[in-house]
């Protein structure tokens, strides 16, 4: 506690500008994404009844999001004023949302196969079974459990240049931080994103004639679902590669570049977090106006 008071005292207490609009934001994402989600997880069951595989990956893609924005306000307070909870909470913390965030875009990239298999191979998804969902289900979480448990291994607290403690990465090498930052931008975003184009586009083309769905319609929300997670995951991987190029060519303004957008970048990726509610009611609304809402046509 001496060391925190004295670090923290030598500095001044105001907080870095990019602090304090990533602050901004992960409040908007509290306030609106948790009771988006909760109110999602009430309505639920009730969709449930109908038996269809699609409610409960939504279920669980609800149950992430919120579990990635409950600890939003403990980061806020660590942004502004520094981490002073603890070593052991910025482990847990830290792999609690790495954790969800790598379950909640697993889920979406599901969602968008299950669609597909469901609507254009209905005979092969009517082999996987209740049972067999349930497993599906269950391997997303515990993969994501696996692939986020680096954080455990290299999260630590320590002062960084503005005098405070923060619970950051902590890297024993260049190589071990420039293979963290690409094999996260891969998982995270390199290969869910082609396989979400891939599996929109040909759903898309395989059901443009069918009379259980409006074609200007579905084009329309598969533009809204596909751009937004574009948007909001892009400037985080953006940053991942500019730090990695950064500490491979030993370029310290570009370093100091990828760093200060770096608080920013991952701030918007929580708000997907809390448009993901607002996708589904979306979705709801126009399917019911087109009357394919529920069935082996229920969109998501």
């Amino acid at each position: 506690m001496q060391h925190v008071n004295s670090s923290n005292s030598s500095v001044s207490t105001h907080s870095l500008p990019e602090n304090l609009v990533a602050s901004g934001v992960l409040g908007m994402c509290f306030a609106l994404g948790v009771p988006g989600n909760i109110a999602v997880l009430v309505l639920l069951p009730g969709w449930l009844k109908g038996g269809t595989f699609t409610p409960r990956l939504m279920r669980s893609l609800a149950v992430s999001d919120l579990m990635t924005l409950l600890p939003l306000p403990v980061w806020i307070w660590a942004l502004l004023n520094g981490w002073v909870f603890g070593l052991f909470l910025c482990k847990f913390l830290s792999y609690v949302v790495y954790w969800n965030i790598y379950c909640s875009v697993l889920c979406v990239t599901s969602l968008s196969m299950q669609r597909y298999m469901q609507v254009l191979h209905t005979q092969t998804w009517a082999k996987l079974r209740q049972r067999g969902q349930h497993r599906l289900v269950t391997g997303i979480w515990c993969l994501s459990a696996i692939l986020a448990s680096y954080t455990l291994i290299q999260r630590s607290v320590k002062s960084e240049e503005d005098g405070k403690l923060h619970c950051t990465q902590h890297y024993s090498s260049d190589i071990e931080r420039v293979t963290t930052l690409l094999l996260e931008t891969l998982v995270l975003f390199g290969l869910p994103f082609p396989l979400l184009v891939y599996f929109y586009c040909r759903l898309h083309q395989g059901v443009k004639h069918s009379t259980f769905f409006n074609s200007h319609r579905m084009t329309n929300l598969v533009a809204r679902i596909v751009v937004t997670f574009f948007i909001l995951w892009i400037p985080t991987h953006i940053s991942n590669i500019v730090l990695a190029a950064a500490v491979l060519l030993g370029h310290d303004g570009l370093l100091w570049f990828g760093k200060a957008v770096r608080n920013i970048a991952g701030a918007l990726t929580f708000i997907s977090s809390c448009v993901n509610p607002l996708l589904y009611a979306f979705s709801a609304q126009v399917l019911w106006q087109s009357g394919a809402f529920g069935g082996k046509f229920f969109l998501f």
